[in-house]
């Protein structure tokens, strides 16, 4: 008897309604919304998460429930410092701010008291973030590529640096009586064939001084190779005269 008996109760239970959240007898409301529960056959009030425009509980069919903005005023969630909060459907987040990352390697995070967002170093994770003939420099948050001397950033690239043309219009660093030549991170200032730099001149890129060679033979002059002297971008030019050739 006990089995059969239990056998017809657990039938008829299967064709009972189910009780409605909160333990109240009685059929649930059949037009609660969407993210809403019933509170009883007449009324229903909205999940956590979401919110309806009038009460917790209502009994109007028309009243939706609509997510609820924790990241916004008046509900805003405070995530602490480098951390932003990430609001989604019936709930919310917090997270490092782009640059930081979680202590613990995680990446999600639920309020200030959880927050250990702390700087990433771009420069030791990736070592290859800058591209050739730069230098990564962490800052806070983010990082940059510092070209190495005689180039500049990319305008179209900020990772990638190039050459600079010491010896463009206007930016001749070499001596009037020397003419300038661009190379790869640097240049040089050449003296005239036949000419020669003047007795006692600086030993500098840009600081040398030619003279003609005149006072010697012709056949001497032609053969005289160029003086040539490296480059860079911090001496200054002399303004010594120059002697003409006669």
């Amino acid at each position: 008897c006990v089995r059969v008996c239990t056998r017809v109760f657990i039938a008829l239970s299967s064709w009972l309604p189910a009780a409605p959240p909160g333990g109240s007898t009685g059929t649930c409301a059949p037009w609660c919304p969407l993210n809403s529960e019933c509170v009883s056959a007449t009324a229903c009030r909205c999940k956590p998460g979401f919110a309806s425009s009038s009460t917790e509980i209502f009994t109007d069919p028309l009243e939706i429930c609509d997510d609820i903005n924790e990241c916004v005023p008046p509900m805003k969630v405070s995530c602490g410092k480098l951390a932003d909060c990430q609001n989604v459907e019936g709930s919310y987040y917090c997270m490092c701010s782009p640059g930081y990352e979680l202590r613990s390697g995680g990446t999600n995070f639920t309020n200030a008291s959880e927050n250990t967002c702390q700087d990433v170093d771009e420069c030791k994770q990736n070592p290859r973030i800058c591209k050739g003939r730069s230098t990564c420099i962490n800052t806070q948050g983010s990082y940059t590529c510092q070209c190495l001397p005689g180039f500049e950033l990319n305008p179209e690239d900020p990772k990638l640096c190039t050459d600079v043309n010491e010896c463009a219009s206007g930016q001749n660093p070499c001596h009037k009586s020397a003419h300038c030549l661009n190379q790869v991170g640097g240049y040089q200032c050449r003296c005239r064939p036949g000419w020669k730099p003047v007795p006692g001149s600086p030993n500098g890129p840009n600081s040398t001084v030619c003279e003609g060679g005149a006072q010697r033979p012709h056949s001497e002059a032609r053969s005289t190779e160029d003086h040539k002297f490296k480059g860079s971008l911090s001496t200054e030019a002399l303004s010594n005269s120059v002697r003409p050739c006669l």
